[in-house]
């Protein structure tokens, strides 16, 4: 399930995704940003020119949900 997370990343790797972000309490928050780096255990993505660390398991659980633009 991860290594399939990681090779849809890498397809995203460089290209402008936009970032669903779940903050609790049914907020949600959209941002435009680029996934920069995939390691094993996160990824690093620089969202307002700022680099954010996800771990995979956000994405299965779905705290993030990441689209392609």
């Amino acid at each position: 399930m991860i290594q399939n997370i990681i090779d849809e990343l890498k397809d995203y790797k460089g290209k402008t995704v936009e970032f669903i972000i779940d903050e609790g309490r049914s907020r949600k928050r959209k941002e435009i940003g680029v996934i920069k780096e995939i390691h094993r255990r996160n990824f690093i993505a620089q969202i307002n020119d700022i680099n954010v660390s996800f771990s995979y398991a956000d994405v299965i659980t779905k705290t993030i949900i990441i689209n392609k633009l």
